[in-house]
């Protein structure tokens, strides 16, 4: 059932769905309808040119992302353009908007400003105050120190200490992921959660509707409210005569966040399932990361949850009621931030392309799909020909073949900038991590593709100085050697075949 239910949701089976009705519809109004199908078809078309150059107007869009849809609306006239009306911009209701407006300035009235941590950030190296000072104005992520902080290399490293954590909470949990698995490692967590509801612990879980589609039972969520747990679920998939509750079916909740007491934040590529701790075995070894972090910056996880919390739940909890109580000696500043794609400003990107255009020796990225616009082509081989050591580490075992296409597509022109690129062999690797210069590193959700970077809501941590920033980059060095470096002559015997392909799927990359 759980297969079925995947390929019915899937996007493939979406656009093949699309491209029928498309058919089914241009047949009925050329020949069952002729008289006044054509008048409709007509207005329909003028319909879709209204909607191409609304498109090119859009200074802001995307230029893959413009393609994309035109080339969708060439295709498939009619219905691409309803397709893109629905669901290729966000559009909220009146309604939507206002209740979201309230969210954000009820989340700025509890902002924290925190002068002393962009001072010493601006002591410590100015570049990194100034791309401190982007994420504080924009996406009003507060920098702090009094944070420690603790790096885990691969799943299994982090479950451990998570479950001690959970354990030993007093207060409350906050638990928010992208998907959520029955098996081992949800099971565990869960038994847990159960004996702390009976202990008077506030345990409140949100996911993902989609990202839990096919990974969960229906009605998952009642079981949970039975328990004592609250719950939440995010945009989930559902019939309804709201056209409103269709809006936001192209963008997901992607983030990975867990709030312990208030004092203790976990984040990162982590989902909880099974694979991500290795304890099933999925496109070979699975490796991913995660980060640890106790003290005044959790703060600005708790903040993000409880935002979303509203959103989804309409439950506006005290932001006062969940400070950190606790204060820990750091070695550097840590900077926890979130992006939305309902605001338009492309957090994470200009994140990321922060600390490759500020990199002065080395920038190394760990990404498990490398579907990349233009802007970050540019910032790269930049980069790269400007005598900067840029390396990226990629799977070598794909979970979706058609994405490591395109994944590979964009190899030829990275590696004759001089970019080096590595394939990690004994599996595949889900990590999203930045680091450079032994100054700075970033760990998160956010992937390098259209959809982390434009559709998805994402949470990331920006680390600047101290421990955790050598850490990332000795975990990234170990890691090199059980991977194999691509060479340009290897790209240039990519067969015809596969590069048509690549090319293909290259123009539906925005939508993948």
């Amino acid at each position: 059932m759980r297969k079925f239910l995947r390929f019915i949701f899937s996007k493939k089976f979406i656009v093949v769905l699309l491209a029928l009705i498309q058919i089914t519809g241009f047949f009925l109004l050329t020949t069952q309808l002729y008289t006044v199908g054509s008048t409709i078809y007509f207005v329909l078309i003028m319909f879709s040119i209204g909607i191409m150059l609304y498109l090119f107007e859009r200074d802001n869009l995307n230029p893959s992302y413009k393609l994309l849809w035109v080339v969708v609306m060439v295709i498939f006239p009619v219905t691409g353009a309803l397709f893109y009306f629905f669901w290729g911009d966000t559009k909220l209701t009146k309604k939507q908007r206002f209740a979201l407006n309230k969210i954000r300035d009820r989340a700025w009235e509890f902002h924290d400003i925190n002068s002393d941590a962009l001072q010493k950030l601006e002591e410590y190296n100015p570049a990194l105050a100034k791309q401190a000072r982007f994420l504080d104005d924009y996406a009003k992520a507060t920098p702090y120190y009094n944070t420690s902080t603790k790096y885990y290399p691969m799943g299994e490293d982090f479950f451990k200490d998570y479950i001690v954590d959970l354990k030993n909470a007093k207060k409350s949990i906050f638990i928010h992921y992208f998907i959520v698995d029955e098996g081992y490692m949800w099971d565990t967590i869960l038994d847990v959660l159960k004996e702390k509801v009976k202990e008077g612990v506030d345990v409140r879980v949100m996911y993902d509707g989609f990202g839990t589609l096919v990974t969960l039972p229906s009605k998952y969520d009642h079981y949970l409210r039975s328990l004592g747990i609250k719950v939440g679920v995010f945009n989930p998939v559902k019939f309804s005569v709201h056209i409103g509750d269709y809006l936001m079916l192209n963008h997901r909740d992607h983030r990975k966040i867990t709030v312990i007491d208030s004092n203790i934040g976990y984040g990162g590529g982590i989902n909880l399932a099974d694979e991500y701790i290795n304890a099933i075995t999925r496109f070979g070894v699975w490796k991913d990361t995660a980060f640890r972090i106790e003290g005044d910056g959790v703060y600005g996880m708790t903040s993000t949850f409880i935002r979303a919390w509203q959103l989804v739940t309409g439950e506006a909890l005290n932001y006062e009621n969940y400070r950190p109580t606790v204060k820990k000696q750091s070695d550097g500043i840590v900077q926890p931030y979130f992006d939305t794609p309902l605001d338009k400003l492309n957090i994470c990107e200009s994140a990321y392309l922060g600390v490759i255009n500020n990199a002065q020796k080395y920038v190394y990225i760990t990404t498990p799909y490398l579907v990349i616009d233009n802007e970050m082509i540019t910032s790269l081989c930049l980069a790269s020909q400007s005598g900067i050591d840029v390396k990226i580490m990629v799977p070598g075992i794909p979970d979706k073949w058609y994405v490591y296409y395109i994944t590979q597509s964009y190899y030829r022109v990275l590696l004759e900038a001089g970019v080096e690129i590595y394939e990690y062999t004994p599996g595949f690797l889900h990590a999203k991590m930045y680091v450079s210069d032994d100054i700075q590193a970033i760990v998160g959700s956010a992937n390098m593709d259209f959809r982390s970077m434009y559709l998805h809501f994402e949470n990331c941590c920006s680390f600047y100085g101290g421990s955790m920033v050598k850490a990332v980059k000795t975990d990234f060095e170990n890691t090199l050697s059980q991977c194999r470096k691509v060479t340009v002559e290897q790209v240039k015997r990519t067969p015809l075949w596969k590069r048509i392909f690549q090319i293909v799927f290259r123009i539906w990359s925005p939508m993948m």
